[in-house]
């Protein structure tokens, strides 16, 4: 029997607030899904526009989305003020020695910015699906309000994050891939990425699917020369983790690439449509559930490791996001890559110093067949502002391997990145990044993967 996640359905439920030393957790979000500490889903698209600064100017609306904004506006003000209101001192860097500022990018024809410095502001108050209130050292008892509906996206940098994904693809980063500033995003390809199907036969594209309801399902980089996936990530929280459906297997080419594989590619090859976010991390919703199956969002896969070692690994995966026996904190979001060598790796006693990625028989003579498939993992505990990782990395094998103790499959992230080249979890400030990277698989931290426990 499937047990039911709570799900926060009344926006104004509870209001999180964001301090200045602590605005990491925040990141980015936009209006169909808000990506705060804990992410909360919501949607503001009926809201209107939001009280401005001067100097922004956004199209005018109806009347009735006038009085919509009214009404809004004074519901955030009314919930508000119920709250006690902490002003966060000195608005110096944090004691990690991050600094902080705030980008609001908006959605009117001139892609108008407004930016905050750190030390400008007191704190920001978020209405979960509404919008959020900003405060200033100045006057702290006075604020500029904002809805959802009328912000692209909000950028919360930090210092020295020289690989984050805004840095390396520039001012084109938020028009064209306006989700890769998200902590479960790897480095992009950003000097071969192309941002429409059209013309990209030889690039590769970002895909994300998402549902109106339950926001980003998963994104992806696809490679249409080499027909295959070069990553799949995505988030697991509270907000999306409900089981309310069934596996649909609606599986289908991708319409949104260049070059998709089809089931052709896979009809009697000896391989399985191996998912990598997998259907059971779906299940809020049959859309949900059915973006899945996605052929961008699989590898040809022997059945023995898809249904054996693979599969042990995606249990385990949620039993960290979702149950607090597995890991040592509470998990208020994990955020997860999933993919397969499609290219060499590195010369390593993993790989019995091979740099071969991918075997030399094809799925169906067209489809590259991984040696390879692995996983990267980023813990978020909201209460102690603390991230973890560690990753997975596995020999795709026609043969069963053993489940019995999967920490013999961990390794860390930096040793994920020697092997794929692939920067993993860029978006973190280096400070913080570095350290979780670096930490050597902790089994005090992971629970119950080897078989004393």
């Amino acid at each position: 029997m499937k047990t039911m996640k709570k799900m926060y359905e009344s926006p104004v439920a509870d209001i999180l607030e964001m301090k200045t030393n602590n605005m990491l957790a925040a990141s980015v979000f936009d209006g169909s899904q808000i990506d705060i500490n804990s992410p909360l889903p919501g949607n503001a698209d009926d809201g209107c526009a939001p009280a401005l600064p001067p100097g922004i100017d956004i199209p005018g609306l109806d009347p009735l989305k006038m009085i919509m904004t009214l009404l809004l506006l004074v519901v955030m003000t009314l919930t508000a003020s119920a709250q006690a209101v902490t002003t966060v001192e000195p608005a110096g860097p944090a004691p990690d020695g991050r600094t902080h500022g705030m980008k609001i990018y908006f959605k009117d024809n001139n892609h108008t910015t407004v930016e905050y410095p750190l030390e400008t502001l007191s704190h920001v108050t978020y209405l979960p699906g509404i919008g959020m209130k900003v405060y200033f050292k100045d006057n702290p008892n006075a604020s500029l309000d904002y809805l959802f509906s009328q912000i692209e996206k909000i950028e919360y940098a930090q210092d020295g994050n020289t690989n984050a994904n805004w840095e390396k693809v520039g001012s084109t980063l938020w028009t064209n891939y306006p989700e890769a500033w998200r902590l479960e995003y790897p480095q992009v390809s950003y000097n071969n990425l192309s941002p429409s199907k059209d013309g990209a036969e030889e690039k590769n594209q970002i895909i994300v699917k998402r549902t109106d309801d339950y926001g980003i399902t998963y994104s992806l980089e696809w490679d249409n020369q080499k027909v295959a996936n070069r990553w799949t990530c995505y988030q697991l929280h509270e907000g999306n983790t409900l089981s309310s459906t069934e596996r649909k297997d609606d599986f289908k080419a991708d319409p949104e690439v260049a070059v998709s594989s089809t089931l052709a590619d896979y009809n009697n090859s000896g391989f399985s449509r191996g998912h990598l976010c997998p259907s059971a991390d779906r299940l809020c919703s049959e859309e949900q559930n059915k973006q899945t199956f996605y052929l961008t969002n699989m590898q040809p896969q022997y059945q023995s490791h898809n249904g054996g070692l693979w599969s042990r690994l995606e249990t385990l995966v949620r039993d960290y996001a979702t149950n607090d026996d597995f890991t040592a904190l509470h998990c208020d979001t994990m955020y997860v890559v999933k993919a397969a060598t499609i290219s060499d790796v590195a010369s390593d006693a993993l790989t019995d110093n091979s740099t071969d990625g991918v075997y030399g028989e094809k799925c169906n003579d067209r489809l590259l067949v991984p040696k390879y498939f692995y996983m990267a993992l980023l813990h978020y505990n909201k209460a102690t502002d603390t991230y973890h990782a560690i990753a997975f990395w596995t020999k795709h094998l026609s043969t069963t391997q053993p489940v019995a103790n999967l920490a013999d499959y961990a390794i860390s992230i930096d040793k994920l990145e020697q092997l794929t080249g692939i920067d993993f979890f860029c978006n973190l400030p280096d400070v913080i990044e570095e350290a979780v990277e670096a930490e050597a698989p902790n089994l005090d931290f992971w629970k119950k993967i080897t078989k004393t426990e």
